[in-house]
């Protein structure tokens, strides 16, 4: 009678355990939802099932990317509301597009997430082996995922100059199992006039970000 009333015991906790774990991941995907500017293109639970691997962090850093952005241009512009659009790709993956326009301050600022999944075309494993990359497919199949965050800002005052930047994250998965992955992008300052102190700021900027990490990495990413 006591082993059984044990086991009921050990039951009942783990029961209550597995509750407990539901009530937080809930809390969780509450919380993520209020963040981000829409759902995340592959699902919360998937992404939390899948946390550890760099394509789901990437994946929920370009969304908090997305929300942070629009929440600042939103404060700019309290006079217009970011319209949100959500899209599927038929092949896998879709996209998030998020674009404020007509406000008092900016003409039109778009940011937009994808994350498109599938497999990767004969020709364009073919550019990437030219470029020296050793990729070893199954029955000639190579499973990718890409992803990326883009913005694009323009600003009704022609004194203030245009933005536009996109950061991505492209990831194959060869016949082993084993995943190469590769991060690009970029940013750029356009101007209608110059004005060299929004220059100064603009790269300023840019060389704290790095020089948080290395040193060498600003001055080797400016020259690219």
């Amino acid at each position: 009678a006591l082993g059984g009333l044990g086991l009921g015991l050990w039951r009942w906790q783990q029961a209550a355990i597995a509750a407990s774990r539901e009530d937080e991941d809930e809390k969780e995907e509450e919380e993520l939802r209020q963040r981000f500017m829409a759902p995340p293109v592959s699902g919360l639970r998937e992404l939390r099932r899948r946390r550890r691997e760099l394509r789901s962090r990437m994946e929920l850093l370009i969304m908090e990317t997305q929300a942070e952005v629009c929440r600042a241009l939103a404060a700019l512009d309290p006079g217009a509301a970011f319209a949100v659009d959500t899209w599927e790709r038929k092949e896998g993956g879709g996209g998030i597009s998020c674009v404020l326009q007509d406000g008092e301050v900016f003409e039109k600022a778009g940011v937009n997430v994808s994350v498109v999944f599938g497999l990767l075309s004969e020709e364009a494993a073919r550019q990437m082996r030219s470029r020296g990359k050793s990729l070893k497919a199954k029955d000639g199949k190579l499973p990718f995922c890409a992803m990326g965050v883009s913005s694009v800002i323009h600003p009704k005052n022609p004194h203030v100059p245009t933005m536009h930047f996109n950061y991505r994250y492209f990831e194959i998965e060869e016949a082993d199992g084993n995943k190469q992955w590769w991060f690009g992008g970029g940013t750029d300052l356009t101007p209608t006039y110059l004005n060299e102190e929004d220059a100064v700021h603009f790269h300023k900027t840019l060389k704290e970000a790095c020089d948080k990490h290395d040193l060498k990495l600003y001055p080797k990413y400016k020259k690219w």
